[in-house]
């Protein structure tokens, strides 16, 4: 089992599984999309979303990437005060449809996930150091 405190392993791992650019390409999609449904399905009752309560984890990881996905979560909850519920339905099936294509049709194998359930939250991560050009 890997050590969950180890950023770079965690890292290094999930991008076996993310080596083609159309796959890498396809979860800069489908990743945001899967993040803005859980921030909205987690404000309950209020505009903060009950999300936030993983941001320590990314801040232990890499103060960057704490940074970029605080950023985004704070977006993904003004925009979703804005959009109906069944948003978050759209772009929770949107988005893991963008995942396993491109596990199908790119990388030939399966989403990291079913092997290590901390890759919930480094595919956030991987996506965020994508864009931020790292």
């Amino acid at each position: 089992m890997m050590n969950f405190f180890d950023y770079r392993r965690l890292m290094a791992d999930y991008a076996t599984y993310h080596l083609t650019e159309g796959n890498q390409r396809t979860h800069t999609i489908g990743i945001p999309l899967i993040v803005f449904a859980v921030v909205k399905w987690t404000q309950i009752g209020s505009p903060v979303p009950l999300a936030i309560l993983a941001l320590p984890v990314y801040f232990m990881w890499n103060r960057r990437v704490g940074w970029l996905i605080t950023a985004f979560i704070v977006f993904c909850a003004a925009l979703s005060l804005f959009l109906p519920g069944w948003s978050a339905w759209a772009a929770f099936v949107i988005g893991w449809t963008f995942q396993i294509y491109g596990h199908e049709v790119y990388e030939k194998n399966r989403p990291a996930l079913l092997d290590n359930l901390s890759h919930a939250l480094i595919g956030p991560a991987f996506v965020a150091e994508k864009l931020a050009g790292k």
